[in-house]
């Protein structure tokens, strides 16, 4: 089966892989934060960029950043881990405490996206704090699958499908890019390099009860089950189909990017408005890439947008009412006045309070 973990892996091997896939992103000589938890994939991923940056003579300044999220007795040792890790490989290491359970009662939202939220914002701290350009973080090919299947059971486009990016700004005005290096790799990899190398690593338990969220249940339940009876490549099938559409929605990008620029803009702080007409000219799917881009502009809440309210929006766009208003998720509207096609931010701007990207929002 090909869940079964290999009993070994060749550790040269492991590091040629990791090398290719970020010798094009990491520059000789990069300051790099390295998102820590203590488990399989960041231990295996801190080891790995350890390991390349010597045999390779990269040059990299290596800095740990651990979040302690408080939800758990135990993490604490996860963090005690982490800085004695920190120690043995003579790297600096941040480690910080959140009450992220306390966090989520006062705001209403649930643990996972606090926790998102402010592991985020701390890895971008620790960052501006070192000078670091680069914050790499463990998800792998698994959790790209496991993104992927979630969207898709939740409704979603192209942006969706295409999961989680290989590289991409920690939000979209920020110089310092978010780097996942483990992508091409599955979980079972990781543990086997670990294994191979006799290395120690933290397992959170709550990873293992389907009850406990969504995800647990698409990686303990449905991935097995579609591996064993329909497709036992189904997570490297997921992450090609993430790939394609990653490459579609990139075209899409630079298309409505095209657009813009040739469009008549009047911008205010919090809105800006533009002609109707030059929208309607584009194919729908560069329309509302194009909705988008002006919600950056305005740093306007990066939550994700539906198809069914993307739809109206472009209903609104292109039909004939020419007197209505569209709410947004996280606090924007859309307003159709005759020619005019206003788009407005009525909260604080996003980057106060969300520093992830809708096309991430759903891997923590």
């Amino acid at each position: 089966m090909s869940n079964t973990i290999p009993p070994t892996m060749d550790p040269r091997r492991f590091h040629k892989r990791l090398l290719d896939a970020i010798v094009d992103i990491l520059p000789v000589g990069a300051k790099i934060v390295c998102a820590v938890s203590g488990g399989i994939d960041s231990v295996a991923m801190l080891h790995g960029l350890v390991a390349v940056n010597e045999i390779h003579e990269r040059k990299w300044l290596l800095q740990i950043a651990h979040l302690d999220h408080g939800l758990r007795d135990s993490s604490i040792e996860d963090a005690r881990f982490v800085e004695t890790l920190a120690r043995s490989l003579g790297l600096p290491h941040t480690c910080r405490t959140e009450d992220v359970g306390g966090e989520a009662k006062r705001s209403g939202e649930s643990p996972e996206e606090v926790g998102r939220r402010l592991r985020y914002a701390f890895l971008e701290e620790v960052a501006e704090q070192v000078g670091a350009g680069y914050i790499c973080v463990a998800h792998h090919a698994d959790d790209q699958a496991e993104t992927v299947l979630h969207r898709i059971l939740r409704g979603t486009g192209i942006r969706g499908l295409s999961g989680m990016a290989p590289v991409r700004p920690v939000h979209h005005d920020s110089t310092i890019q978010l780097v996942r290096p483990l992508l091409s790799f599955e979980r079972r990899d990781l543990q086997a390099y670990l294994e191979s190398r006799k290395l120690d690593w933290r397992h959170d338990h709550t990873n293992d009860d389907p009850a406990a969220a969504t995800r647990n249940k698409i990686r303990h339940e449905l991935l097995p089950r579609l591996r064993d009876t329909f497709n036992a490549e189904i997570t490297a099938a997921l992450t090609r189909l993430a790939e394609n559409a990653r490459r579609a929605n990139d075209a899409i990008h630079q298309l409505a990017l095209d657009a813009l620029r040739h469009m008549h803009l009047d911008e205010l702080p919090t809105s800006i408005r533009l002609a109707v007409a030059p929208i309607v000219a584009l194919p729908a799917a560069v329309q509302g890439e194009i909705i988008i881009l002006i919600l950056n502009r305005l740093d306007a809440s990066r939550k994700e947008i539906g198809f069914e309210r993307m739809d109206a929006i472009l209903e609104l766009v292109t039909g004939g009412d020419h007197k209505r208003h569209i709410e947004l998720p996280g606090g924007s509207i859309v307003m159709r006045q005759g020619k005019w096609l206003t788009i407005e931010r009525i909260t604080p701007p996003a980057s106060n309070f969300n520093v992830t990207n809708p096309q991430d929002a759903a891997q923590a």
